[in-house]
């Protein structure tokens, strides 16, 4: 006897059109983020990548910055995404791991 194991369901194309929204719809609604969320969103298409590596895009970084109570200020040598991986990830940015 087998014994089928199903994994969660996951929504398929749920955001597939937030690329498709007009520019300050998708500005305003990433602001409201932490900088975690956008390192995620930046990994999930080139196009979302392009735009929020972007330095026009700096002032997205900050407002989400100040959505984390007692995040300090962004030290003048690193990017504003820069600043967010080294703050929200574990990952190593001298052995790459």
């Amino acid at each position: 006897m087998t014994i089928s194991r199903r994994g969660p369901r996951r929504r398929h194309g749920f955001l597939a059109d937030l690329p498709n929204m007009p520019l300050d719809i998708i500005q305003e609604v990433l602001a409201h983020l932490q900088p975690r969320d956008l390192l995620r969103l930046a990994r999930t298409s080139r196009t979302f990548r392009t735009f929020l590596m972007s330095r026009s895009s700096a002032f997205l970084w900050r407002a989400s910055r100040r959505n984390v109570e007692g995040l300090p200020d962004c030290p003048t040598h690193l990017s504003e995404p820069a600043y967010a991986n080294l703050a929200f990830t574990s990952y190593c940015f001298v052995c790459l791991s």
